[in-house]
């Protein structure tokens, strides 16, 4: 999640601020995540003429502040942030894209990243953005997300899972549930649904319709909802099941 999102998010939950501001201010989000003092590294600086922020002053000291985290969580939100602004979408009030980097495409195992065409938001192969050969088509965001989430919450999928993922099953269904009476708390439920769907699959194999024979010119238009699209649902530790657009 970005600083945008998280900062949403806290507010959403009326979590208080360290101030007497009555909301969450992306920049203060985004100077956390990059501050190595959470996991106690102190970089002493000097303050010269003309450098307000400070000029570093000799090493870094480790461990000279509590840690709040291990290295280890710090360098991966860092590796996190940089994906994340390398893909960065519109900033809005809700949460557009639920999967994150889930999802991937069956004909050449590049990304299918989160896109808009006419100012429709649709799932896209990244090769097919970048002019590369593979299937030139796309499936409509909002038809994704009902599949894949109807298909999750069916209590068919309960009875197929394993015992370690049945409770976070449990816990997407209720939130899912929860998504159209709760609209206060619609952002922060599509934060959790987020979350979950993270330890519950471990990838969406995203197949156009059927087998792909030869690659569409560059040029061609790209086609969306063509009919017979699937998804295979691949869940932590689990195997593959196929999951059918029927909307």
């Amino acid at each position: 999640m970005g600083s945008y999102a998280i900062a949403n998010y806290l507010d959403e939950l009326k979590v208080p601020t360290f101030t007497r501001a009555l909301n969450w201010d992306n920049t203060t989000i985004d100077s956390m995540l990059r501050n190595r003092a959470t996991y106690g590294e102190h970089q002493p600086k000097s303050f010269a003429a003309g450098h307000k922020k400070g000029i570093p002053s000799g090493p870094p000291i480790s461990d000279y502040y509590p840690a709040v985290i291990d290295k280890a969580t710090f360098d991966a939100a860092q590796a996190a942030r940089q994906q994340n602004l390398a893909h960065r979408g519109r900033k809005g009030n809700d949460l557009a894209n639920i999967f994150g980097d889930l999802c991937s495409c069956c004909y050449c195992g590049g990304k299918v990243i989160f896109h808009r065409i006419s100012n429709v938001q649709v799932l896209v192969c990244e090769q097919v953005l970048n002019d590369g050969a593979c299937s030139r088509s796309a499936w409509t965001y909002k038809d994704f997300e009902i599949t894949v989430l109807a298909f999750l919450a069916h209590p068919a999928m309960l009875d197929q899972a394993s015992y370690d993922l049945k409770a976070g099953l449990l816990d997407l269904v209720e939130e899912i549930k929860a998504l159209s009476s709760d609209q206060e708390r619609r952002y922060a439920r599509r934060v959790n649904i987020t979350v979950l769907l993270k330890r519950i699959v471990a990838g969406l194999l995203i197949h156009s319709a059927g087998n792909l024979r030869l690659p569409r010119h560059s040029s061609a238009q790209i086609r969306k909802d063509i009919a017979g699209r699937f998804v295979e649902v691949q869940l932590q530790g689990g195997p593959s099941y196929p999951c059918i657009s029927i909307w």
